[in-house]
């Protein structure tokens, strides 16, 4: 390199480190506001008539060429409006938007240079393909070739120095590459006697076949010792044509921004940026809707006999809803089972038992037509014959509905099955959904339903109290109740009795409730007591306590009812599961139980099932919540406040 021209590039380097260094970031005489773009992922709707059916994850990518990025302004829906800020972000690069071009080469531009020139590359500056929002030329490269050519801007590197944390991008054009349109980002270093070396730093991912304007960035370290700079070398390696417009390098990461919808619904997403000289961008939207969820709230279900034929065969319907895209039509269909064969199908005639039986088959339902996206239908089977009347085993049906967004589901309903009933004005809390498989004669509760999940299915409210999505309660397990209790623990062994009196008591170990361990004024006493259970608590015997009394046993385990135990009037809290006849077989019909007190566990399973058809009008659990749990054990487990507040 001549010796006059190292001598530029030095004193080019320290004017511009100067200005740079002292010059503050306010002094721009800019008048261009950032142009910025929305990416989504996945990219396109991924479920049907352009729904989404998973969150959409949004990327805001700002450019400004002159005196960079301050911020990133959005807001989803009618929220508030968010922002996030950048510093360092200042362009380094000269003619960034190939406006300007070189007197003596008037086809390229001033500040940059082409690299190889052969007879398989033209370089042009062209002014019917540029990106958008940045004036009105780009660089085109078009190769018959197979090997690298570019364009780059070392005569006109941008001041770094070592180890400094960088950002570049361009915005890349693409039309039938065969190979790979990208860009290099180089050092440029400088020992003590000028001698100047280059190092290939990183490069960017690649675009390829065909492509709209596509911002390429990288994040990159200047890992050289004695960097002066850097610069870049935008290109295409094999044939095709490319074109490359608005270049950045700053010393900061991509002005980038990313978050997600997740929400069911029909969303606008408002953004702009503002640039270090105050420039505000005009407001952008970008819109899209989300159905995540299939349809549900299954209910007002049940089945009628046929006029004519036997007693088992049915005519059998539900109800099913879908509030956000709404239901499809022409999709609901379903399957049965009967005694005969295993698992769900249908015969080719539904009301001949004789006929060929067709395994995991579906079958046309009878529904009365509805308009596709209607938020509510009405299924009905026709006419099915379930080939015996033996109640006492579930005959189930399964139901299959469609939204239009094209999620589905299915929902098992048992004739005849076996339902709970909850009273006493408390909360029945399920931490996902609420999944019956057959339906009450009457209302299931008459206090509030609440649940984690989207879904209360055949379980309802007399007082419509619903609760979808709740966040989950304070976690309370044995070891916090246990370690929070304010009194000091009487031990019980595994094989000794129960205590009528006051205290707290605990059990390290499995413990079995029989007849012979419960005191014989253990109905009658007045006592408050809290019974800890260090192992699996089995009930083989029926166990209360009087109105004025509290016996809450709280479990490390399970707990484990036997199905000839009809009467528990305690309070239990599991860390396990509960088991309602944990010892019931298959098909086995049990009496019904009834359980007054407060009930809480990771699962319960109710397992029973009444003789017959009793279940059609009668519950197989019976449960009353009682608040004196509640009330006369604070002495133990601490006091709870209130906060009354006015909003007056």
């Amino acid at each position: 390199m001549p010796k006059s021209s190292l001598l530029r590039k030095q004193l080019f380097t320290f004017v511009y480190l100067f200005l740079f260094a002292f010059i503050p970031t306010k002094v721009f005489a800019e008048t261009t506001p950032p142009v910025t773009t929305a990416e989504k992922e996945p990219p396109a709707p991924n479920g049907k008539l352009l729904w989404y059916v998973t969150p959409v994850e949004i990327t805001l990518t700002s450019t400004d060429l002159e005196s960079g990025v301050k911020e990133i302004n959005y807001k989803i829906d009618s929220s508030n409006w968010a922002k996030k800020d950048f510093t360092d972000t200042l362009n380094l690069i000269s003619n960034p938007s190939f406006e300007m071009s070189d007197e003596n080469t008037p086809i390229y531009t001033k500040d940059w240079a082409v690299g190889v020139q052969d007879q398989y590359v033209t370089y042009s500056r062209d002014s019917l393909n540029y990106k958008p929002g940045f004036a009105t030329t780009s660089i085109q490269i078009s190769s018959t070739g197979g090997s690298w050519h570019s364009i780059n801007n070392s005569d006109n590197f941008a001041v770094s120095t070592s180890y400094n944390n960088m950002n570049a991008y361009a915005w890349i054009k693409t039309e039938s590459v065969s190979g790979s349109a990208y860009f290099k980002v180089y050092a440029i270093s400088q020992d003590q006697s000028g001698q100047q070396t280059i190092n290939l730093l990183s490069t960017s991912s690649s675009l390829t076949g065909t492509n709209d304007w596509t911002q390429l960035s990288l994040n990159f370290v200047v890992g050289v010792d004695n960097a002066i700079g850097v610069y870049m070398e935008i290109g295409i390696e094999g044939a095709g044509t490319v074109w490359m417009d608005a270049v950045n390098i700053n010393s900061s990461l991509a002005p980038t921004t990313t978050f997600t919808v997740a929400t069911d619904g029909e969303h606008t997403v408002q953004y702009y940026a503002v640039d270090k000289a105050e420039n505000i961008e005009n407001i952008k939207t970008t819109s899209f809707k989300i159905d995540q969820t299939p349809p549900g709230n299954w209910r007002d279900s049940g089945a009628v006999r046929a006029l004519f034929g036997s007693d088992h065969e049915l005519y059998v319907w539900t109800h099913v809803d879908d509030t956000t895209s709404g239901l499809s039509t022409l999709t609901d269909k379903f399957q049965y089972t009967t005694r005969v064969h295993d698992g769900f199908g249908r015969f080719s005639t539904l009301y001949s038992c004789s006929s060929t039986w067709q395994p995991n088959t579906w079958a046309v339902l009878v529904s009365p037509p509805f308009l596709p996206g209607a938020y509510s239908a009405y299924l009905i089977t026709p006419k099915v014959d379930f080939c015996d009347s033996n109640w006492k085993i579930c005959h189930y049906t399964r139901f299959y509905a469609e939204d239009l967004a094209g999620n589905s589901s299915t929902k098992d309903m048992c004739i005849n099955g076996p339902w709970i009933k909850v009273r006493g004005k408390g909360i029945v809390r399920s931490n996902n959904d609420i999944d019956m498989i057959s339906e009450a004669y009457e209302d299931n509760t008459d206090g509030l339903i609440e649940t984690k999940g989207n879904f209360i299915d055949f379980f309802n409210s007399s007082v419509g109290l619903y609760m979808n999505n709740s966040v989950n309660p304070p976690d309370y397990d044995y070891n916090k109740f246990f370690n929070m209790t304010s009194s000091s623990k009487n031990q019980i062994s595994t094989s000794e009795d129960l205590i009528s009196a006051d205290g707290i008591y605990f059990v390290d170990g499995d413990y079995e409730i029989t007849s012979q361990k419960i005191p014989s004024n253990y109905s009658s006493a007045t006592f408050n007591q809290i019974v800890f259970i260090n192992g699996n608590l089995r009930i083989s015997s029926a166990i209360q306590v009087a109105n004025s009394s509290t016996a809450l046993f709280i479990v490390k385990g399970n707990v484990e009812i036997a199905k000839t135990v009809t009467t528990i009037k305690v309070g239990i809290i599991c860390d396990g599961s509960i088991y309602t006849a944990y010892n019931i077989t298959e098909g086995e019909a049990s009496s019904a139980i009834t359980m007054n007190g407060i009930f809480i566990a990771n699962k319960i399973a109710f397992q029973r099932t009444l003789q017959g058809t009793q279940n059609e009008k009668y519950p197989s659990d019976e449960i009353t919540y009682e608040p004196k749990y509640v009330l006369k054990l604070r002495d133990y487990i601490g006091v709870n406040d209130i906060q009354w507040l006015s909003t007056n």
